[in-house]
């Protein structure tokens, strides 16, 4: 059986999981199997007791227990000086189990603590992981992957961790009954231990085979949420064009492949739970009939190891049932220490440091970037000074490098060649975090939360006087006052899920009027106004017309009329400034230019 054990513990790897579970959680586990192994040896010494129990009952006479090494019980009644009675003996394991049972709960609870402390730290690390992992990175992992990891393979993760610790105690609650049986009788525990070694490599093909699949599990899971998620951000298109229809065919695909994989590990349980018990009971029936025949040993003499056995049978039943339910769910540990170690590797600086807000200007000096096995630089020594409270627009064909100088200035992305200086202080790894906190960021796509008006502006602000005073005074300036007012709760109205409830207009200016609650220093309106129709364009260029002089904006944008009013626009070619001027000066100056209003009929 101990062979068996080890067998169990160390296939797959030598002890992988122990050293990954050990890594978290420190000497908690080892305080775990100590309150483990203080249960079984009491259970033990309550288990031996019951042999001069029987005797005392029977003849009155305890000489006649037979009690092979363990008659240290009944030389403990001696010292006491208190006479082996059934009533002596029964109080005393009375208290006995009574203390067990205190320690057993101790030893349970120990273990739903170590639980709840793994599930918490590895969602913390997982949370805390995915918020530090640079734009770059981001932008090349699998969201599907992300979401079933932190949301189902978590889940995987601790209840395969309930069931290690599970293991774990079971196999130190058998590894103390067979201490105890081979102190009793060793003939009859070497042969047991023997017998039980051999049952051991009938389990560990099925164990292989339901570890593999749920390891295929968690992938094929990743990649079903994937899908879902994409079926969810396209479902507009899918269901206008009937190609649902055709994506249908591959979710059921995958689900069919989750199903058949949970089928297949069903089985192996199934088939590994029917031949425990008449595998375990022939062995033993075999060592007793070798042990009574051959060796000519009591019936009575077997009884107390068989009791042990008896014990040693629930606990390595235990232990097989523990070990196949954790293999179930080992494809989560995987599936989070693999996420895990990506989001390590790609993380952003640790080190932070401070920066002021800018007070005079942000300089590119001679900047240029280009985008991973991509020889063809995106931004080519890019050089430019944006002054304070100037409002600047970078206009050009789709991929002239203006999303990705956008990035730069939202510190997203770092120049490979060259400088960003504020205010003479350059622009570092270890300085972006220091430099977001100005950027005010409006998207053509506007971030709505599923709240309420006022936390989606104040982002959970405490509701107090001033709060509510500097919120409405944002709405005033983004002409939301009266629609605000005009809503059912006002600003405690729900937007729904992504702003369902509210119009594309009122959304933008709702995600304008955060950044100016937060008192950005610098806007970015990268193509703000290109989804919207032409009133609430107008509604939303009156807005920024109204800012223009109290921010440094920074304007993105195909439509040349968001622009007009620019302090100074440049135009993108290709990676670099082709021309810049005002609107009027580039009409005049830039042939390129000129076309692009003409066929805007601007």
């Amino acid at each position: 059986m101990i062979k068996a054990i080890i067998n169990h513990l160390s296939n797959l790897n030598q002890f992988k999981y122990f050293r990954f579970y050990y890594k978290r959680l420190g000497l908690r586990i080892p305080v775990l199997l100590i309150l483990s192994a203080g249960v079984a040896f009491l259970d033990g010494i309550g288990l031996a007791l019951f042999i001069p129990l029987f005797q005392v009952a029977e003849s009155g006479d305890t000489e006649a227990a037979d009690l092979g090494n363990l008659d240290f019980v009944i030389d403990f009644f001696h010292k006491l000086n208190i006479d082996i009675t059934i009533g002596s003996i029964l109080i005393f394991l009375l208290l006995l189990f009574t203390f067990k049972g205190l320690l057993s709960f101790v030893n349970m609870f120990f273990s739903v603590t170590i639980r709840v402390r793994f599930m918490k730290m590895m969602r913390v690390q997982l949370v805390n992981g995915l918020c530090n992992l640079s734009f770059p990175a981001f932008v090349n992992t699998d969201l599907g992957r992300i979401q079933n990891v932190i949301t189902t393979e978590i889940g995987k993760a601790g209840g395969a961790l309930l069931s290690y610790l599970s293991t774990m105690q079971a196999a130190i609650t058998l590894c103390g009954y067979l201490v105890l049986a081979f102190v009793a009788n060793f003939k009859f525990a070497l042969l047991i231990t023997l017998a039980g070694a051999l049952s051991g490599f009938l389990y560990r093909y099925i164990n292989k085979k339901v570890e593999t699949s749920s390891l295929m599990q968690s992938y094929i899971g990743n990649g079903l949420q994937s899908k879902v998620l994409e079926a969810v951000w396209n479902f507009k298109y899918l269901k206008a064009t009937d190609l649902i229809s055709s994506y249908r065919t591959k979710l059921n695909g995958l689900v069919d492949d989750a199903e058949n994989l949970t089928l297949k590990m069903g089985k192996l349980n199934a088939v590994s739970a029917a031949l425990r018990e008449p595998i375990s009971i022939a062995m033993v029936a075999l060592v007793i009939f070798i042990q009574v025949s051959f060796f000519q040993v009591s019936m009575l003499s077997i009884a107390l190891s068989l009791l042990f056995f008896y014990r040693s049978l629930v606990s390595l039943l235990s232990l097989q049932n523990n070990w196949q339910a954790f293999l179930v769910n080992s494809g989560g540990i995987h599936m989070v220490k693999t996420l895990y170690d990506e989001f390590d590797k790609k993380e952003e600086s640790k080190t932070h440091e401070p920066l002021d807000a800018f007070q005079n200007e942000i300089q590119f000096d001679n900047v240029s970037y280009r985008y991973p096995n991509n020889p063809v630089p995106v931004l080519n020594n890019i050089s430019l000074t944006i002054s304070k409270n100037q409002t600047i627009a970078f206009v050009g064909e789709s991929g002239s490098g203006k999303t990705t100088l956008v990035n730069m200035l939202a510190g997203l992305l770092l120049p490979e060649e060259g400088y960003i200086r504020i205010d003479n202080t350059p622009l570092t790894a270890t300085r972006v975090r220091s430099f977001r906190r100005m950027i005010g960021y409006i998207t053509q796509e506007p971030v709505i939360f599923n709240d309420t008006v006022f936390n989606n502006v104040t982002f959970d602000a405490i509701k107090n006087q001033d709060t509510l005073k500097r919120f409405w005074e944002v709405m005033e300036k983004t002409a939301l006052t009266d629609t605000v007012k005009n809503m059912p709760l006002k600003e405690d109205t729900l937007l729904g899920d992504n702003g369902v409830l509210i119009s594309g207009g009122q959304k933008q200016r709702i995600s304008i009027a955060r950044e100016l609650y937060r008192e950005c220093s610098l806007l970015l309106m990268d193509e703000a106004t290109s989804a919207l129709d032409s009133e609430n364009e107008g509604i939303i260029q009156s807005n920024i017309n109204a800012l223009k002089g109290k921010y440094t904006i920074i304007i993105i944008a195909h439509r040349l009329s968001t622009v007009k009013h620019a302090d100074i626009i440049y135009l993108l070619d290709k990676g670099k400034i082709s021309a810049s001027g005002s609107f009027a000066e580039l009409q005049a100056s830039s042939p390129r230019f000129r076309k692009m209003v003409e066929l805007q009929e601007f």
